[in-house]
């Protein structure tokens, strides 16, 4: 490894953060130190703040580690943030993945406080091949032995990636670096590090360059992965649970094949925040569209796909609950649905991403919303009323009809968004009341 070749690479592979800010998480191991050193370069221009992020475990170990990251940054003048994990109910008591997920959150955010574009981390080749080998023990299919993406969608690059845990090591020695062991990784009762110092090198007895197989492997499938990805976002779209069409045709996904299917499926469930899907619910999910039995397929986090009225819903673990406020002009209210919000304003000042409009009929009334209520009936023509409820029965999925907001007027029901409005025109050069996606 040569300091030329890395910035070469960097220049051929970034060249969009030639001079601009980057986060480096330093964890104070090897790999770490090694790039932060190498991003250093001034051919780069690189403004560099660094990370760390403290788990709070491994006692005074873990406190030497961020104490060697804050003297590092310190002589380098590299402004450096040491980043504690709450100690709080949500954390997990094992799970490397769920770890990972934590770290990386507490990155993203810092780097987005901070309006620094990318999170650079030190994963490198062996750390590919190690991957690779670890998920195939796993049982896990293509998409978890793709390998480690070069960069992110929501913003972490990772430079090192065309070389390996030697030449790294070589590269800091040279230059008489130090860095910190982290004690944990030679604990052979983790899968990850049994397969580095156990497995793989057993393996590599037999075949001295499985590790470049392995990494040829995983950009083999991270090829196919992404034409299948392109596939996929050509042919179908996701369920969106909070919208009432979010709902999509089920002859979109049933004329998909088996293979987009199941990427569709991983794909909606990271959508719901669902990292894992199982064979069996795949499985369940496929009869459901080939036979339509069973109706309903119940996944991770107890979310739930749904055929109804020829349309797959993403129905949440428990419906959300409405809204009962007053609106005041100016002041955007949620609406109880995620991710939904209204406000009053005037004619002159719309929201872009309106979905509804109504003008009230009264410039001075009071204007409320709240949810549906099992008497409320609407006037639908000069000689017949309809039950609400009935009615957002017939236009929404069921999980949002229970927190589906009823507009009123001096508290007489006056319009629903998307099912009903009253017949008595508004004034348009009066007050406006939109819903808007925020």
């Amino acid at each position: 490894m040569e300091t030329a070749a890395f910035v070469a690479h960097f220049e051929r592979t970034f060249p969009y953060l030639i001079g601009r800010q980057v986060l480096v998480a330093l964890s104070g191991g090897r790999d770490s130190v090694a790039l932060l050193h190498l991003l250093r370069d001034p051919a780069l221009d690189l403004r560099l703040e660094a990370a760390h992020v403290h788990h709070g475990l491994r006692g005074a170990e873990a406190d030497a580690d961020a104490e060697f990251c804050r003297r590092l940054c310190g002589a380098l003048e590299i402004p450096f943030e040491l980043i504690p994990l709450p100690d709080d109910d949500k954390r997990p008591a094992t799970g490397e993945a769920a770890w990972r997920r934590r770290r990386y959150r507490a990155l993203l955010e810092h780097a987005a406080s901070r309006q620094i574009p990318v999170v650079a981390t030190a994963h490198h080749g062996d750390d590919v091949a190690e991957g690779v080998l670890v998920q195939l023990l796993r049982g896990a299919g293509p998409r978890a032995m793709a390998g480690i993406a070069t960069e992110t969608e929501d913003g972490v690059i990772r430079p090192l990636l065309p070389w390996g845990r030697q030449e790294i090591g070589r590269w800091l020695g040279e230059r008489a670096l130090d860095w910190r062991e982290d004690g944990s990784n030679l604990d052979t009762d983790r899968l990850r590090n049994r397969v580095r110092h156990v497995i793989l090198p057993e393996l590599e007895t037999e075949t001295p360059r499985l590790r470049n197989h392995l990494v040829n492997l995983a950009a083999a499938i991270s090829d196919g992965e992404a034409h299948l990805a392109a596939e996929l976002h050509r042919k179908a779209r996701f369920v969106d649970p909070w919208d009432p069409v979010g709902g999509i045709d089920i002859s979109t996904l049933s004329d998909l094949s088996r293979a987009l299917r199941a990427r569709w499926l991983h794909g909606q469930m990271r959508r719901l925040g669902i990292d894992r899907t199982t064979r069996r619910q795949l499985e369940l999910f496929n009869l459901s569209l080939d036979t339509g039995s069973p109706r309903s397929v119940t996944m991770n986090e107890r979310w739930r796909l749904r055929i109804a009225r020829g349309k797959l819903w993403a129905e949440p673990p428990t419906n959300p609950e409405g809204a009962e406020v007053t609106l005041e002009t100016g002041r955007a209210v949620a609406l109880g649905v995620p991710g939904w919000q209204a406000h009053i304003t005037t004619p002159n000042d719309l929201h872009p991403n309106t979905r509804w409009r109504w003008h009230p009929v009264s410039a001075e009334a009071v204007v409320s919303l709240r949810p549906a209520r099992a008497d409320d009936r609407v006037e639908v023509s000069r000689r017949a009323t309809r039950r609400v409820q009935k009615m957002i029965s017939e236009a929404l999925p069921r999980h949002l009809r229970s927190a589906w907001p009823l507009f009123c007027e001096n508290d007489m029901i006056r319009w629903i968004p998307g099912v009903w409005q009253c017949p008595e025109p508004g004034d348009p050069s009066n007050r406006v009341v939109e819903v808007f996606r925020s």
